[in-house]
């Protein structure tokens, strides 16, 4: 039976262009890092719709510059590729920092609130760094399920 989403797949270092390009046109400010797992969504093997990566700390990871293509949001791409990485996100204790009005999305896909004094040191201080530019976040972390 074919899977009606595409298959996630770790960006190779090869692929990097194709990536930062995207990132460019869809979330300027999500700039990806070579050294960084970076995984994505291909519509027909080629073009890239949907991506995230996982920033990598000494005993935590970070879910980060998740964006989908416009013009292929609310059909379920970021759910599906959240939930196929779970042994990814499994590795170590992995974070968000949900946009408030994504909070309902990551909690339908297994992310929780969290209180800011629950994560770990250098995620608390980007944290706080963050809420003290303005933006309206909420500290979440992903529960195993």
């Amino acid at each position: 039976m074919k899977t009606p989403y595409p298959n996630p797949e770790r960006v190779p270092s090869l692929w990097f262009p194709l990536v930062k390009k995207f990132y460019q046109e869809h979330y300027p400010s999500g700039k990806p890092n070579k050294a960084e797992p970076i995984w994505v969504l291909r519509q027909n093997n080629s073009k890239i719709v949907c991506s995230l990566r996982l920033k990598r700390f000494p005993d935590a990871q970070l879910l980060t510059a998740m964006v989908t293509d416009p013009s292929y949001r609310k059909i379920g791409l970021g759910s599906h590729l959240i939930n196929s990485i779970h042994d990814q996100l499994n590795l170590l204790p992995s974070y968000c920092f949900a946009l408030d009005h994504l909070v309902s999305f990551y909690t339908a896909n297994n992310f929780i609130e969290i209180e800011t004094d629950r994560l770990p040191e250098e995620l608390r201080k980007r944290f706080q760094s963050y809420k003290a530019q303005g933006r309206k976040i909420t500290p979440m972390i992903y529960i195993s399920t």
